[in-house]
């Protein structure tokens, strides 16, 4: 009965903080500049709108959950069972622990900074700052009363995996949060590495997604360019090839009037650093909570966290981690959480797809779920994976559909290019056309052979795509090599188990099959 209660009361205060939330929304002063409707501007009525029905929502759960015994003692168990193995209770605390520090940061920054233009920004965001804050400072709580009775066996057993998590990732917001400000001249002494100004923020490609995003904001379709400007598909004239994911985040945030490009950049970094922080989460989650290889943990964290080809993207803004980390995710919950694997890979693809090719393993593991393949299955599957793509394009293919496909196709038929100078093999040799494509497919299909025997685990099939993708593609840039760095030690932690793992009474490795 406490332990209802406890819930009880999470509850009612999550809602209590949601409509305290929502009253901060109301008292924020508007901009006579930007009035629409009632004094408020376009983005805070939408915001408003967005607080009523997310508070509506949590205040409709939360009444039929407090006043229905069986509804609260069934979410009682759920979470009970959620919490009975440590992995689970190691990735709540986290992630309680992170979002009440930020938070906290956050309002320090707020309350103390005299920069307007971050008084004027912030300020939009501290109620909904509040909310999630308290949430997490609440889940902390309910996790420690949760675990009274099993708390000294739970931190008996994880102390110093704790302790090496914690120390992993102040090292990486420390490496990370230093990159913000270190100029190409405050290390590249030599001037070896910056050659022709290739660390110039203007000529990355989050310049042109923050372009695109600006014409998307005042209502012109990113997509319809390639058309305008005769449809050459074999040359990328920084037309918009990606899904329009980071267009639209790109034209939300200039909506709330962060215009400047450095502004934009100083928002969208601490995305990137929430990204490589999960990222080096989950590398160091999966050899301790499955294998329970601890200094293997650390070394796949680290190695992550201070890896070239990650320090170089983080200096030069490319948005790859933010669609490496849902696919990572998909890949480790693949497959006991089928259905949320599969958005998650979806939810990839969304930002960027450079993942596209694992889309046939995925079906093929759906396939071998039973002992003949259900063109049902198949079909349910695909419209899992597809789900997230097809809901964010689905607006701008109505709006242009011939600029849409015409924009995301320069992927495949653009000429050979690479910032190294490494021709691929079809280069070497001349070929065109579907010729071209042909090694690097024949590669594909003897992965998905691979798979179809179930001779491939998750992390090592992604490995494989991945490494084929790089090695046979025609174009090569530098931030494609960001992709392959997690999966090497994750592939690396299932094969080499036997090994890594150090065996105790109380949590021996999980068993496998003996898949690659």
């Amino acid at each position: 009965m406490k332990a209802k209660q406890t819930l009880r009361t999470f509850l009612l205060l999550t809602f209590a903080e949601g409509v305290l939330t929502l009253i901060l929304l109301l008292t924020i002063p508007g901009d006579p500049k930007n009035a629409w409707i009632l004094g408020l501007s376009r983005f805070r009525v939408l915001m408003l709108a967005a607080g009523m029905f997310v508070v509506g929502t949590t205040g409709l759960f939360v009444r039929r959950t407090v006043n229905d015994r069986t509804r609260l003692t069934h979410l009682q168990e759920k979470v009970s069972s959620a919490l009975s193995w440590d992995g689970h209770v190691t990735t709540t605390l986290t992630l309680a622990l992170a979002g009440l520090i930020a938070g906290s940061y956050f309002f320090y920054i707020t309350f103390t900074s005299t920069d307007q233009f971050l008084l004027g920004f912030f300020r939009r965001l501290t109620p909904w700052v509040f909310w999630v804050t308290a949430i997490c400072a609440q889940t902390l709580v309910l996790l420690i009363q949760a675990l009274r009775q099993g708390s000294r066996s739970y931190f008996r057993a994880h102390w110093l995996a704790l302790f090496t998590l914690l120390v992993v990732l102040i090292t990486g917001v420390a490496i990370h949060t230093s990159l913000w400000e270190l100029r190409p001249e405050d290390w590249d002494v030599r001037h070896i590495f910056n050659q022709d100004n290739k660390f110039e923020l203007t000529q990355q490609d989050i310049f042109a997604v923050y372009t695109e995003g600006d014409r998307l904001s005042r209502g012109i379709n990113p997509y319809a360019r390639v058309l305008e400007q005769g449809g050459d598909m074999r040359w990328n004239l920084t037309f918009p090839a990606y899904l329009p994911v980071m267009y639209s985040l790109s034209a939300l945030i200039e909506g709330i009037g962060v215009t400047d490009f450095l502004d934009y950049l100083s928002v969208l970094r601490w995305f990137y650093l929430a990204a490589n922080l999960g990222i080096a989460y989950l590398l160091f989650y999966v050899p301790y909570h499955r294998y329970n290889a601890l200094l293997f943990g650390a070394f796949s964290a680290l190695f992550w966290l201070m890896n070239r080809w990650v320090v170089h993207i983080t200096m030069i803004y490319h948005f790859d981690f933010l669609a490496l980390l849902p696919f990572l995710i998909s890949l480790a919950l693949w497959p006991r959480h089928r259905r949320l694997s599969l958005l998650l890979f979806g939810l990839s693809l969304a930002v960027k797809h450079m993942a596209i090719f694992m889309a046939p393993v995925y079906l093929v593991w759906i396939a071998r779920t039973t002992e003949k393949p259900s063109l049902r299955r198949l079909v349910e599957g695909a419209l899992w994976m597809g789900a997230v793509p097809l809901l964010v394009a689905l607006p701008f293919m109505v709006w242009n559909l011939e600029g849409f496909f015409k924009s995301l196709l320069i992927s495949l038929t653009r000429v050979a290019e690479s910032h190294f100078g490494v021709p691929d093999f079809a280069t070497v040799f001349t070929l065109s056309g579907a010729s071209a494509k042909l090694p690097m497919f024949g590669l594909f299909l003897l992965i998905y052979g691979l798979a179809w025997r179930s001779r491939l685990r998750p992390f090592a099939a992604g490995l494989f795509v991945m490494a084929v993708f790089l090695d046979y593609n025609a174009v090569l840039f530098r931030q494609y090599m960001v992709w392959i760095v997690p999966l090497i030690p994750l592939a690396a932690a299932g094969t080499l188990a036997p090994l890594i793992a150090r065996q105790t009474p109380d949590q021996p490795p999980r068993e496998e099959n003996n898949a690659l």
